[in-house]
């Protein structure tokens, strides 16, 4: 019967397209989602993708309530110093105790124990699986399981985002034991979790479909909503188009550029949330070797007027930002080199540097070389595509040919992850602890992070991991502030704008709040009602 139900519902979502303001109006019965991109998998460990889908299925340790509060989840409680489940070895490492609550099993049944944490820390640790990062887990030594319910973790040094180490989830060990986790597709399209939905269906190109598990661990009134449809719609105008005539009922994180036009639309509301998020520039210094100059880095950032495209293109919802740490984090610093715009100083820093023009074809040359490069960015995303218009003007005025290559937001993925790209457009979701080691250590380079600008400085892995290495919030901050600062001198990314998140839901729906950090909007999707 369930199985029956699923299809006439797939079926009735899909007939919809196209048929304007008869599609099925939202309800406790079906949610269905305009979403930007199609998954690359449903392993929160192996994506590169924000894991929304991920979220109403597979639960952490712990969460980032919409206060950026961690909070637990899976755990009873987060372990801290003042509870005694940390504790600072004198040989400099640290051990965490994680206590599960009890009675929470498996979708299939089996129940959740702490030998679940200890094979999902040795799983991601083993060289044969390849995850999207290890960091954090490559700083474990051991974990020790004394009962069913308490794994504690021995880390060779002070880690301290020690609380979010868990937020992805746990691999069930009676699955995937032995198995070659990349390859294990059963799992990766259709994840064994803990949470409200379980994957019904995954029609490649389409959609994936969510149904609501009975029983749900924290109540059997959760989730309120039965069924959520992810429809994958790359392209931002006709996600917008849909919403407007009820194809879809929620858009989260639209562009700025269409904050207006979606106010407007009868039955929606605009939640508006500053966000732990910024949209930036990569340059790959491995791929390009100007990248390496930081005079050609700084004179980039000068040429680029990023207040005209906040308030022309942006709509103002999303100021102008001078690093990767925001203003809704507790170790912001504004007290950072910054980079107004300035072609004449663009141009100067970048005769200083030996690139000129030649040959006066209007783009400079250095040992025989143009200053040539291609930025990707996703296709689809018409803000993104008009923001690297603009930067392709600009650079193009102080003599740097850059070409626009728009990427669909699946494949983009894959591209940063394997470093096949000269520079791109995107943006990075913080998460609520500001660890800058995971995007900026020279030894944090992919598969190990997210160092996809391929940046090396001993000053910066120095301080990104001093700050790592200790719990007191006071010293930690005063560790990132140098960071922030010693980052925004020698600018190994160009930094653009902060994200404002705009997500569109049904005025009708009761318990979305929205989430600044990488957690992402569908946290508490449990308690979303329709009334």
């Amino acid at each position: 019967m369930r199985w029956t139900a699923r299809v006439v519902v797939a079926g009735i979502v899909l007939a919809s397209c196209g048929r304007g303001p008869s599609g099925p109006a939202p309800t406790n019965e079906l949610l269905i989602v305009g979403y930007d991109r199609e998954p690359d998998t449903l392993n929160r460990f192996s994506t590169h993708i924000l894991e929304d889908i991920q979220t109403c299925v597979i639960e952490g340790l712990t969460i980032t309530d919409d206060k950026m509060n961690i909070i637990p989840l899976l755990a009873a409680e987060v372990p801290t110093l003042e509870n005694k489940s940390v504790v600072l070895r004198q040989d400099g490492g640290m051990d965490v105790t994680w206590k599960l609550r009890p009675d929470i099993a498996w979708h299939d049944g089996t129940p959740v124990t702490s030998a679940d944490v200890k094979f999902t820390v040795d799983a991601i640790n083993d060289p044969s699986y390849n995850p999207e990062s290890t960091d954090g887990f490559d700083r474990i030594a051991a974990v020790d399981t004394p009962d069913t319910l308490t794994a504690v973790i021995h880390y060779k040094e002070v880690y301290a985002p020690y609380a979010l180490q868990f937020m992805r989830g746990l691999f069930p060990k009676h699955v995937l034991q032995g198995r070659d986790i990349d390859r294990a597709s059963d799992y990766n399209r259709a994840p064994l979790g803990t949470g409200p939905y379980r994957v019904a269906e995954w029609k490649s190109g389409e959609y994936i479909l969510l149904e609501r598990v009975p029983n749900y661990w924290r109540g059997s009134e959760y989730p309120h909503i039965r069924q959520i449809l992810f429809r994958f719609i790359p392209n931002t105008n006709t996600r917008i188009n849909q919403l407007k005539s009820g194809e879809v009922h929620l858009v989260a994180m639209f562009p700025w550029d269409k904050h207006r036009e979606v106010a407007a639309i009868p039955g929606v509301t605009v939640h508006r949330t500053p966000g732990n998020a910024y949209e930036h520039v990569t340059l790959n210094q491995r791929r390009v070797a100007a990248f390496r100059d930081v005079q050609v880095r700084r004179a980039l950032l000068h040429a680029v007027d990023r207040d005209t495209i906040a308030s022309a293109i942006l709509d103002g919802l999303a100021p102008v930002t001078n690093g990767a740490i925001q203003p809704v984090s507790w170790a912001f610093t504004p007290e950072v080199t910054t980079y107004p715009f300035d072609a004449a100083r663009a141009r100067a820093l970048l005769e200083s540097a030996g690139w000129r023009d030649v040959n006066g074809d209007g783009i400079r040359e250095k040992d025989g070389q143009p200053l040539r490069f291609t930025l990707i960015t996703q296709a689809g995303f018409a803000v993104r595509e008009s923001v690297a218009q603009v930067l392709q003007r600009q650079f193009r005025d102080v003599g740097v040919d850059m070409a626009v290559q728009l990427v669909d937001g699946t494949s983009i993925s894959g591209l940063w992850f394997e470093g096949n790209f000269d520079a791109m457009l995107h943006w990075w979701q913080m998460p609520a602890d500001p660890e800058l080691t995971l995007f900026f250590a020279a030894d944090r380079m992919p598969p190990h992070g997210r160092n996809i600008n391929y940046f090396e400085d001993p000053a910066v892995t120095t301080l990104a991991y001093a700050a790592d290495r200790t719990v007191d919030q006071g010293e930690r901050k005063r560790l990132l502030v140098q960071a922030q600062q010693r980052i925004a001198e020698l600018l190994p990314e160009l930094p653009l704008y902060s994200i404002t998140k705009l997500d569109a839901v049904p005025s009708s729906l009761h318990g979305f709040t929205g989430n600044p950090t990488n957690t992402g909007v569908f946290w508490n999707v449990h308690l979303w009602e329709f009334r």
